[in-house]
């Protein structure tokens, strides 16, 4: 038996839990968030975190709105199966992350541009200027594993597309040939924050 609440009970027991009133209100809730982005391509894994979602609840109509904000992260692979690069990692919010609550189960989407810099490739530091990023937002959308509940947090996770980069100089080809592409597999773990 999926391990879930529906919609119907979910939005009374916020209203309960928070102290709000009518059904219609809004309920805000933040959360810190947790977690990893593993990409398929170079086989890395980036610790997220610890960050926070800051979302709004509509009780009648389930809809979320919110913002999704992380630390950079460093990263580090190897190239040719030998030569080790590292980098920092940021993700640039564009607008907010929307989502919905139905059944019980959440789901929500938000976009990212992802930023490079501090660069390295076999110990060398690699000229990316300021302005090497994703050419286009990385949509992430993402479904709430069995477990989660607006109020206390849980999993969510999904798989994604990281999109091409562009303003990285001469280091852009490499960085395009071995970082971009299908089949990432994000997970966030969501932690209520009360008091």
């Amino acid at each position: 038996m999926r391990r879930v609440i529906t919609v119907l009970a979910t939005v009374p027991l916020l209203l309960g839990l928070l102290g709000t009133a009518p059904a219609s209100a809004a309920v805000k809730i933040d959360y810190t968030v947790t977690g990893t982005d593993t990409i398929a391509k170079t086989g890395s894994k980036l610790e997220l975190g610890p960050g926070r979602l800051s979302t709004v609840l509509e009780a009648s109509t389930g809809s979320i709105t919110g913002t999704l904000t992380l630390p950079p992260v460093r990263t580090t692979f190897t190239v040719l199966g030998f030569v080790p690069v590292t980098a920092k990692v940021e993700f640039l919010p564009v607008g907010e992350t929307t989502g919905t609550i139905v059944a019980g189960v959440v789901r929500s989407r938000s976009q990212l541009r992802v930023k490079l810099s501090d660069v390295t490739m076999g110990g060398i530091p690699a000229f990316v200027g300021d302005s090497c990023q994703s050419r286009t937002p990385m949509v992430v959308e993402l479904t709430s594993e069995p477990g989660f509940t607006p109020v206390r947090g849980g999993t969510l996770s999904g798989r994604h597309d990281l999109p091409p980069f562009g303003g990285c100089f001469l280091a852009e080809p490499l960085i395009n040939l071995v970082v971009p592409g299908p089949d990432n597999l994000l997970s966030l773990e969501l932690k209520r924050i009360t008091g």
